[in-house]
């Protein structure tokens, strides 16, 4: 494809004009191709211009994965609006916040949905009531966004062309919110062209690898958005939808399907490797996984070897458009474990001090980055944004990291999840990661705690492999062979699941809370 794309619309364009007949996005028994996928945005675009919705104004989509959230994003930025995706699992204050945030012009709602009227509780959440287009479920005709859709027909072929070709790469197209696990969230505006570049510097060094994948995850994050959807989307290849993690599901659209393409995470894989079904599903067709989020274990990553695909450990985060690095193509476990690689092409990585200046390789410090896919700054965040970048216009990632001899990045955790104990800085991520090479621990997460002695202490949520028991004595001598002692937690507790956020992230403020109030009992 050519890399003349200004645009996300362009590439869309290009792909129904050379290939219309190939698939494009699939959900259930309905399977589009990409020349009936671009009738439908534009069938949906016409219909917003007709709605009033203009240049910069914002969309928003509350809906599971799926077709109606693919069509509803295309279309929106194909006109020069900036979309935003809602997730089904927020509450009432979050839809609150977000919504009187970003104060979206209209929005389209699966209403109702797993027992919830979504359109009622947003209704209800706004200040300023947009204007609601309901979608019914997926598969059967919708009344609601069809009767939306026949309001196009009042927008003229050229009126439509005119809206587009006013659309230009430093226009925003996405407000992605960050999680919110320090504060409230901020809304990363994501560029046409900081979107594009990722999608086409990640097309180019995934290749063919991305024929095909199955797209399950919430479609409010860059992860499903840009790792998964749009890389495959610059590739031409074809996304399964599926509206939940289902293991099971999943495991069965997989070997109907055969999936090539995998984007995952040290919690995705533990969950696959806990389903047989999901495993013997994905068989032989998945050609190249990338995953990243977290340090992925050496003896985890041996179990995943055997589907026979590429395998690449990435970094990246919403304010980036997600993946910014990856590891070599014939990198070792070792390096996929303790690594997340090097800079993707166009993008400059450096490990920076408090003051500015580079780190030498081996020394810590902050992962600063300067690409064209970083975000444009924070929506009326003028601040936060200031505060985002440094003097020279790398952003500031808050993770830390440093470089090593063989031009590696380790990648040591976040800044902001950083304590001190005793005067020693502890990186929690660090911590975990010894704990993890236990034979019988599958996951933990360190969080620090107050001590009259030390200021803060670690304490270790533990997730013990299935079957096994384990016990605090007996980490801590396990410990003592591999961490210094100041960084070996002082407390332990054992459990049988860990909380996660809703991008599949492991909920360090909630662990903190569940501290908290152990501690007051």
């Amino acid at each position: 494809m050519s890399d003349h794309c200004r645009v996300i619309h362009d590439i869309l364009t290009l792909h129904a004009e050379r290939r219309p007949d190939g698939e494009a996005a699939v959900e259930d028994d309905c399977r589009l191709s990409y020349g009936l996928l671009a009738a439908r945005v534009d069938g949906l675009a016409r219909a917003l211009l007709a709605a009033g919705i203009r240049k910069g104004d914002r969309v928003a989509t509350l809906a599971p994965p799926g077709l109606q959230f693919w069509e509803t994003y295309l279309a929106t930025v194909s006109v020069g609006a900036i979309w935003m995706g809602l997730n089904p699992r927020y509450q009432r204050t979050e839809y609150s916040f977000l919504l009187n945030d970003a104060a979206p012009k209209l929005v389209f709602v699966r209403a109702p949905y797993e027992g919830r009227d979504y359109r009622a509780e947003l209704a209800a959440a706004s200040a300023t009531p947009p204007e609601f287009v309901t979608l019914g479920t997926a598969g059967e005709a919708d009344p609601g966004l069809e009767a939306f859709r026949g309001r196009g027909a009042a927008i003229s072929d050229e009126r439509l062309a005119a809206e587009r070709a006013g659309v230009a790469p430093e226009d925003i197209a996405v407000i992605v919110y960050t999680s919110g696990t320090t504060g409230r969230p901020k809304g990363a505006m994501l560029s046409h062209r900081a979107i594009v570049s990722a999608a086409l510097t990640n097309r180019d060094w995934m290749g063919d690898g991305l024929e095909s994948t199955v797209c399950p995850a919430p479609i409010n994050h860059v992860g499903g958005l840009n790792n998964v959807c749009m890389n495959v989307f610059a590739y031409g290849g074809r996304i399964i939808f599926h509206h939940r993690v289902d293991l099971d599901e999943l495991g069965r659209i997989s070997a109907r399907e055969r999936p090539s393409y995998l984007v995952s995470s040290p919690t995705g894989f533990m969950m696959m490797l806990s389903s047989p079904g999901y495993m013997s599903g994905r068989g032989h067709s998945t050609r190249l996984i990338v995953f990243g989020g977290a340090a992925t274990p050496e003896p985890v990553l041996a179990r995943i070897v055997p589907l026979g695909a590429r395998m690449h450990c990435v970094y990246g985060q919403t304010e980036t458009c997600g993946i910014v690095t990856r590891t070599d193509d014939d990198a070792s476990l070792e390096v996929m474990s303790a690594t997340i690689g090097k800079p993707l092409p166009g993008a400059v990585i450096r490990i920076g001090r408090d003051d500015g200046t580079p780190c030498p390789a081996g020394e810590t410090g902050e992962i600063q980055v300067k690409a064209p896919f970083v975000m444009s700054g924070y929506f009326n965040r003028p601040e936060a944004t200031a505060e985002a970048f440094t003097p020279d216009g790398f952003l500031r990632t808050g993770d830390l990291g440093s470089l090593r001899e063989d031009g590696n990045i380790r990648f040591v955790g976040r800044l902001k999840e950083m304590f001190k104990s005793g005067g020693y800085n502890v990186y929690p991520l660090e911590v975990e990661h010894a704990i993890a090479e236990h034979p019988k621990v599958q996951m933990s997460v360190v969080v620090p705690v107050p001590h009259e002695l030390f200021q803060e202490v670690g304490h270790a949520f533990v997730l013990p492999v299935a079957g096994t028991s384990l016990t605090a004595d007996e980490l801590k001598a396990f410990l003592r062979e591999r961490i210094a002692n100041y960084k070996i937690p002082k407390t332990f507790s054992f459990e049988s699941e860990l909380p996660l956020l809703p991008n599949a992230k492991l909920d360090r403020q909630a662990l903190k809370a569940r501290v908290a109030s152990r501690a007051a009992e």
